[in-house]
């Protein structure tokens, strides 16, 4: 058991730390946290990340490490249940800010003071877990082949919009980092990065919530981690969850991304070679070839409309004007002829990034007023990959990605030649 000074980040309570004592070591701890979820798809969870690793590792040492920020004790009554003989399952609350981030600096905390060799965490809203996610994401960290292994799934709108049509190609282009999932919430860490996390002084910010996981992706690339990726197959759809939550999600892990503009700016304006990755396919499910499916986007493009009139004089702050005229007509155009371009989306996405990072006004609030905009090429986007295979849609998740690339020097402009706004009298 390894001592650990008094930290800064999120730690389990008592009595769940004395319960890893009297464990001692892991060669393999497996974590996830939650939040309000219902108790049998926690332990659902529980149960199949216990068959993955006395499955695939019956000789390794394996502790699951559950963190919960309900009042109730049912979640983690029926989480500590799915223990097995000889893979105990530890269940508890923690200390510190909640949130995704928090919950997870807890595990890796308790991981840490294990002396794990490998610690993979999974994304709680999973809920349908094959016991093979959990070789796939480990393997090449306990080979001592990787630092960080983030998941590649095969993953369909809307709960992969976000990441088709930002995440992804922002961090591909920006940072030259070709990793699919970069907010991937399944994930396999080493020892060593492990420690580096948990030293990183972020946890009072959008990284302690769910910022988290893009956060990972981009500081293992920038400070020269190992990184790889494990192709895991179908990942199942994630409960509905109400506007309010989507809307923090969306907040927090975009504003966690752009933030990082300014504080690695050096490293992005200057040429620079991709960060080298792998992909792990050894233990990838198969997947359905169904087509993707239309998705209506008639709510979106409402969005879209709704965002006008109530952003329209910050877009004005932050757009370039050909950029604002050209929403402006979107958003009063006819559905059935809808059409946002994914170069001026690339170009909308790199002003909000700009002025995110050097604007006067609330950064939150630029980082919400960009939601509707990303409504609207969602709207967009669904009616280019409806009836599309898999390889299709991956085609056009990529032509999105090469506009953000094409578009860097548009960035590096709008970055050098922005200006403070100047006060208008604007209701601030």
């Amino acid at each position: 058991m390894v001592e650990i000074s008094a930290p800064l980040h999120a730690v389990l309570r008592p009595p769940t730390p004395d319960r890893l004592r009297n464990i001692g070591t892991a060669d393999l701890v497996i974590g996830f946290t939650t939040h309000s979820t219902k108790p049998a798809l926690a332990a659902k969870l529980a149960r199949q990340a216990v068959r993955g690793a006395k499955t695939y590792f019956p000789r390794l040492k394996t502790v699951i490490i559950h963190t919960d920020t309900g009042l109730s004790e049912r979640t983690r009554q029926a989480v500590s249940a799915a223990g097995s003989a000889g893979v105990p399952v530890i269940s508890g609350r923690y200390t510190g800010v909640m949130g995704k981030g928090g919950g997870t600096a807890a595990i890796l905390h308790g991981a840490r003071q294990l002396g794990a060799r490998a610690t993979v965490i999974l994304d709680s809203h999973t809920t349908d877990l094959p016991p093979k996610w959990i070789p796939a994401l480990a393997t090449l960290v306990l080979n001592g082949r990787a630092d960080l292994v983030k998941a590649r799934y095969s993953w369909h709108p809307p709960d992969s919009a976000l990441n088709d049509l930002l995440l992804y190609p922002f961090t591909r282009a920006v940072w030259r980092l070709k990793l699919h999932h970069p907010a991937a919430g399944d994930f396999a860490a080493s020892p060593e990065m492990v420690a580096f996390i948990l030293e990183q002084d972020v946890w009072g910010t959008e990284v302690n919530r769910f910022g988290f996981d893009i956060w990972l992706s981009t500081i293992a690339a920038l400070r020269g981690w190992r990184i790889a990726q494990a192709a895991v197959g179908e990942k199942p759809p994630r409960p509905a969850i109400s506007e309010t939550q989507q809307m923090s999600r969306f907040a927090d892990t975009v504003g966690t991304m752009f933030r990082q503009l300014h504080l690695k700016y050096r490293r992005w304006q200057q040429p620079a070679s991709p960060v080298k990755t792998t992909t792990f396919t050894e233990f990838s499910t198969a997947t359905a070839a169904a087509s993707i499916p239309e998705i209506d986007p008639a709510p979106l493009i409402e969005t879209l409309t709704l965002g006008w009139m109530e952003y329209r004089a910050l877009w004005q702050r932050i757009m370039f004007p050909e950029n604002l005229a050209a929403v402006e007509y979107l958003a009063a155009h006819p559905a059935e002829s809808f059409h946002f371009p994914p170069n001026l989306w690339a170009k909308i996405a790199y002003d909000f990034a700009v002025v995110y990072n050097k604007g006067e006004r609330d950064p939150d609030a630029v980082v919400k007023a960009l939601y509707p905009l990303f409504a609207g090429r969602f709207a967009s986007f669904a009616g280019e990959i409806a009836g599309l295979t898999a390889v299709g849609r991956a085609g056009t998740v990529a032509a999105q990605a090469v506009e953000f690339e094409d578009l860097l020097p548009y960035l590096n402009y709008r970055w050098e030649k922005y200006l403070p706004w100047v006060d208008s009298g604007e209701k601030r």
